[in-house]
């Protein structure tokens, strides 16, 4: 473990040079230990102050390479940042040659940096600074790093961090600000191609982490997301080009979901022939089979889909892993990588005692939601007589019953064992499928479907009730003695789960898997095999595990993505200093200060127009609406562009990363 020698953490003095082991408490000082594998940290620099680990670390480079990082961030809007930060760059590399510098006038300007810039970059920027200047200004004097240094930056924010494929939320929040649609577009298109539709279905983990929710309420950022990505579209705006050829080595990508389209689409970019194989008929995988299309239109996914085509990717349907070609097969066609991305596209049943799964009425939710996209898409969307029950507590669960209370002729119901607030569903789901008349049961467990002449007539469930934590502090449920009843019912719906396909791969190819049949894969989504990668719902490692949301999979496709490419080049794959640093910021909770939030006027955040609840009934029309220009403008000048600066320095070089 390291030793802290001397720092300042939100706002705190610790001086361990004479001796002692003092620590801010909460921090694990653990996380520094190793940024790659043996090259542990010399020092940490971010908004909460600077750390040092190494005695013999020249402060005064730290903070000048500290500094560059903000002032090349600084956007420009505000003169004390715009002005301040190259000024403070350029004395503190004054000071680390030798010259005389005003220590007085550093200290002023980085104090009006904090005081009056208008975002996170300028506000908390020069707090490193600030806090060597005030309480260890003895160590700041002239050096040079020397040979044999290593250096990471990165600007993020909490939006940022939460986000699996790190977007520049507030950037693209700005571009909006401004106007410049196509530019807020552009700015998640680095990311991943699928814009309006992850605009539309994404699980928004950055809005839970928004700090202005601090305040009255998170921004809106899946809706402006969404915003940008409609008007880009409408307007012609995101017109991509054929990628230029420039790599030799062909990438196979098996499966046309989210994953293997955002892994295609970087990959394209970086001027890669790939080729896309997909089991169905058409790409979009269970986006596009598996979300109703009153949640996303596929036309908007087939404008995104579309996109890796007009860079010159290829697709080939109806070709199915494990049915039509093997890995081996791959290799010998010559690609020289290949991607696995085939989802978990099998749904799970019950498993009650006694259950027939053939019996009319009764299926999985992945069946029935594909039941009911290729009814709409025909014209013709299936009739359910009589009532629905749906058993899930999950968005799949929410889609079947949402979808079911637009075909059944009854009621539909859901039940979910546990508690509502137990439910993994997005909580606006479980509220927009109140508001089509579904029937809420939580505490509520199956037990047996009821049948009579081969036809289901019931389900009959248990009531449960809560048990006392564990020693985790997580609760769980049991059953109610003498509690059971049924819930009469015609259909029942299982959502409780996916599976992969178990005959994707055979066990002679070499990739080794997990005793649910997922891929394992190591932090680069590299498997057991040389030059066979994968990532999302059916892979397990370090950055997966089972079924993963949209955007979860689309941030291991751009990192699988960079690491093939390393692979092909260098026939290494690379490590990887932006998801390390991650790693850092939430092992150690890096993000989680308790600065107070600048004071804002409240500003109510836009709401979301939708098609009215008693209109829905038999209507599969999109129910959420696109902001207008002006809604727009109102919500993303309520992001306050918390953005920080974060900095290591390590004892070596870190590979990707000169000093």
């Amino acid at each position: 473990m390291p030793r802290l020698v001397y720092g300042v953490w939100d706002g705190t003095v610790y001086d361990n040079r004479a001796g002692g082991d003092s620590t801010p408490p909460g921090l694990d000082i653990s996380v520094f230990d190793n940024f790659n594998e043996g090259n542990p940290a010399r020092s940490f620099l971010s908004d909460r102050g600077f750390l040092v680990f190494d005695p013999e670390l020249p402060l005064l480079w730290a903070l000048w390479k500290h500094f560059d990082k903000v002032a090349s961030e600084s956007c420009g809007k505000c003169s004390p940042c715009r002005t301040g930060a190259p000024l403070l760059r350029d004395a503190l590399a004054a000071a680390r040659d030798g010259d005389a510098v005003d220590w007085q006038d550093l200290r002023d300007i980085a104090a009006q940096m904090c005081r009056t810039s208008l975002c996170g970059v300028g506000k908390t920027g020069a707090l490193p600074l600030l806090a060597a200047l005030t309480h260890f200004p003895a160590a700041l004097r002239p050096g040079e790093c020397g040979d044999g240094r290593g250096f990471y930056s990165a600007i993020t924010s909490p939006c940022i961090e939460a986000c699996p494929g790190l977007v520049n939320i507030p950037r693209y929040i700005d571009y909006i600000k401004d106007g410049h649609d196509d530019l807020a577009a552009n700015t998640v298109l680095r990311s991943y191609p699928l814009v309006g539709s992850c605009g539309r279905v994404c699980v928004r983990s950055c809005e839970r982490a928004c700090r202005r929710g601090r305040v009255d309420a998170p921004v809106s950022i899946r809706n402006l997301k969404r915003y940008a990505a409609d008007r880009a579209i409408a307007s012609g705006m995101l017109k991509p080009q054929p990628a230029a050829p420039g790599r030799e080595a062909r990438v196979a990508v098996v499966g046309a979901g989210p994953v293997g389209i955002s892994c295609a689409y970087h990959l394209l970019e970086r001027g890669y022939p790939v080729d896309i194989f997909e089991a169905k008929a058409e790409a979009g995988g269970m986006i596009r089979y598996g979300i109703p299309i009153y949640r996303l239109p596929k036309n908007t996914l087939q404008e995104e889909t579309d996109i890796v085509e007009a860079m010159g990717g290829k697709f080939f349907f109806n070709q199915k892993l494990g049915r039509d070609f093997d890995v081996d097969e791959l290799f010998r066609r010559g690609y020289g990588a290949v991607f696995i991305s085939c989802g978990c596209p099998s749904g799970a049943y019950l498993g009650m005692d006694g259950e027939d799964t053939s019996l009319p009425g009764y299926e999985n939710g992945i069946e029935f939601l594909e039941r009911v996209y290729t009814g709409v898409e025909a014209g013709t969307p299936p009739v359910l007589d009589g009532d629905v029950v749906v058993v899930g507590g999950g968005n799949v669960a929410m889609d079947c019953c949402r979808a079911a209370a637009r075909i059944a002729t009854g009621t539909t119901h859901l039940i979910y064992r546990r508690t509502e607030a137990d439910a993994p569903a997005d909580p606006e789901e479980i509220s927009a499928a109140r508001a089509e008349g579904v029937q809420f049961h939580f505490l509520c467990g199956q037990d047996a479907l009821e049948v009579e002449n081969g036809e289901i007539t019931g389900l009959r469930v248990l009531d449960m009730e809560r048990t006392e934590p564990d020693a985790s502090g997580r609760r769980g449920v049991r059953p109610i003695p003498g509690s059971a009843h049924v819930i009469p019912c015609r259909h029942v719906i299982a959502a409780i789960g996916q599976k992969t396909d178990a005959a994707m791969l055979r066990d002679d190819e070499a990739i080794e898997r997990d005793r649910k049949n997922c891929i394992i894969i190591n932090a680069a989504h590299e498997t057991s095999r040389k030059g066979v990668f994968a990532g999302g719902d059916c892979t397990s490692g370090p950055r997966a595990s089972g079924p993963t949301t949209m955007i979860m999979g689309m941030g291991h496709a751009y990192f699988a993505a960079r690491s093939i490419d390393q692979f092909l080049a260098t026939d290494q794959v690379p490590f990887d200093s932006r998801w390390r640093l991650s790693e850092w910021i939430a092992g150690g909770r890096l993000l989680d200060d308790a600065a107070p939030v600048p004071a804002k006027p409240r500003q109510e955040r836009v709401g979301v127009r939708e098609i009215a609840p008693e209109c829905r009934a038999g209507n599969f029309d999109e129910v959420e609406q696109t902001m207008t220009r002006e809604e727009a403008w109102a919500e993303a000048s309520r992001c306050m562009r918390c953005y920080r600066v974060l900095s290591v320095i390590t004892r070596d070089p870190i590979p990707g990363n000169p000093a």
